[in-house]
């Protein structure tokens, strides 16, 4: 009977394993921490920010504070409303230079190892994203390609897929503004990359792995503080201008 009960304390122990992982950048908010469970559910945010991501059982959330209270909203229904209130003519012109980058032929290339503060992991250069549009044409990025760092390390197995649905849901908050082609680019980057392994450094905001611990994650974490808002309500707070709900990685 005592080792049933170990086993068991032991198994109880495991659904709550987890990783926690923190990205730095030189973007704004410095600092992005994830907390995954083992089942990979996950938060992210900064640390100490008023906003922050959920993804439960698949469907994202964002949390966000509103006249002193935690307010949440479905990441669909945010770019639901986004799209129903954008300026048509300011919409018109980003989706028009977004088609030109998109139209930009662009090529994942292998580079060689790497050691990023103790993984291992392959350098890949993206061909052709170097290239920038505004409404007075084209212009080559003065950093040249973006490159990004990726390992297969075992222990990373939680933080990639954590990673690249952040950076996905994102596109929630700009989607309405980007061309059909831009989107599928992006999101076909994001495949290839992820399918290479964890991404551990990028050019693209300075952004680096510089931490990653296997960890409880208690289920306060992850649970949503209130009730998601209705379509309505969110419509109203965007029209007022008080929208409170910012991407993740733009705060």
């Amino acid at each position: 009977m005592r080792l049933l009960i170990l086993l068991c304390a032991f198994l109880s122990s495991l659904t709550h394993a987890g990783t926690r992982a923190v990205y730095e950048q030189a973007a704004d908010p410095a600092r992005l921490v994830f907390e995954i469970a083992d089942n990979g559910d996950f938060r992210a945010g900064a640390p100490g920010g008023r906003q922050y991501r959920l993804v439960l059982s698949g469907e994202a959330f964002q949390v966000a504070e509103l006249d002193g209270r935690p307010v949440v909203a479905r990441l669909g229904d945010i770019e639901e409303v986004l799209r129903a209130n954008a300026n048509g003519v300011g919409r018109g012109i980003m989706r028009s230079l977004t088609a030109l980058a998109a139209a930009t032929p662009q090529r994942l290339v292998h580079k060689g190892p790497i050691e990023i503060n103790g993984w291992h992991g392959e350098v890949y250069n993206i061909r052709g994203a170097q290239w920038e549009f505004d409404r007075y044409g084209a212009y080559r990025d003065p950093e040249g390609a973006p490159y990004y760092v990726l390992s297969r390390d075992p222990a990373l197995r939680q933080v990639g897929p954590a990673l690249t649905a952040l950076t996905a849901g994102d596109l929630a908050f700009g989607r309405h503004l980007l061309a059909d082609s831009a989107i599928r680019t992006l999101l076909d980057t994001l495949e290839r990359l992820a399918a290479r392994g964890t991404l551990v450094e990028s050019s693209e905001n300075g952004l680096q792995l510089v931490q990653a611990e296997q960890v409880r994650i208690g289920p306060a974490r992850l649970a949503l503080p209130a009730q998601p808002m209705s379509l309505a309500a969110l419509s109203t707070l965007v029209r007022e201008g008080r929208n409170p709900f910012l991407a993740i990685t733009a705060q």
